[in-house]
């Protein structure tokens, strides 16, 4: 029975597992084929500057990370076969988008400090299976909630040695943030969700930077993960099957420099 929940668990994660791969060949492509195409040194004395500036693109998938509420765990002990009287709660993956710009800072060799302040827009989903309606009904619904976060991220860029006009770097850091939105997934307060408005997350990611005669361009990987609940408790009855929500992003950034 080992192989089948191999392959089960693969099966539920596929969209996690294509989204690497795919994140990983757009980066370690362009950087194969800069090695073979590029024979002369672009930029070399780019990195004995102090400060270096830039803009970049993001393109994130994102969700939260819930954890139930006691009256969720309650409902579910009352049906251990979870019929349709039970109500599951789940978050899902969405798209979402952000840009900024980028003050870079030369510490050491193979060392920067980066300042790369942005603005965010997000469509975080949570979908509720069996949901009772007022009508007496079981539906399932989602419940959306759109962010348009002003994010700080401070950052550590810790770079391998350059070879010829290419380079993998690593990066970790801490992103405050700043909801600027509504934090609301419904109007009326008996529907609906409602979120803190400041969060601060931990990041983590790699990249290659990739030397062109006029512009250093690097695609990065990065993982965020939220260490604030956001979930504001409220009288819905959505609201009460939620203990904790915390912002989860994995992005594919496009840096220009």
């Amino acid at each position: 029975m080992a192989p089948l929940n191999i392959w089960h668990k693969l099966y539920l994660h596929r969209t996690k597992i294509a989204l690497l791969a795919l994140l990983a060949i757009v980066i370690v492509a362009p950087a194969a084929q800069a090695q073979k195409r590029i024979n002369t040194l672009n930029k070399p004395g780019y990195d004995d500057k102090l400060i270096h500036y830039g803009f970049y693109l993001a393109a994130p998938l994102t969700r939260y990370q819930i954890q139930h509420s006691q009256e969720y765990a309650d409902q579910l002990a009352a049906d251990p076969a979870g019929g349709e009287g039970t109500t599951n709660v789940n978050a899902k993956f969405s798209p979402g988008f952000y840009t900024g710009l980028v003050l870079n800072v030369r510490i050491v060799d193979h060392l920067d400090a980066r300042f790369v302040p942005g603005v965010g827009f997000y469509s975080r989903r949570i979908e509720y299976t069996n949901m009772p309606q007022e009508t007496g009904e079981l539906m399932t619904e989602d419940k959306t909630i759109s962010s348009t976060m002003v994010e700080l991220p401070v950052l550590l860029k810790l770079k391998a040695q350059r070879r010829s006009n290419a380079r993998m770097y690593f990066v970790a850091g801490v992103k405050p943030g700043i909801d600027l939105g509504s934090g609301k997934s419904d109007e009326n307060p008996d529907r609906g969700l409602a979120v803190n408005k400041f969060d601060l997350a931990l990041e983590y990611g790699f990249g290659v930077d990739m030397f062109y005669p006029f512009f250093k361009f690097a695609p990065e990987i990065r993982f965020s993960h939220g260490l604030i609940n956001q979930h504001k408790q409220t009288t819905s009855a959505y609201s009460r099957l939620l203990q904790k929500q915390t912002n989860h992003n994995i992005s594919l950034i496009l840096f220009f420099e």
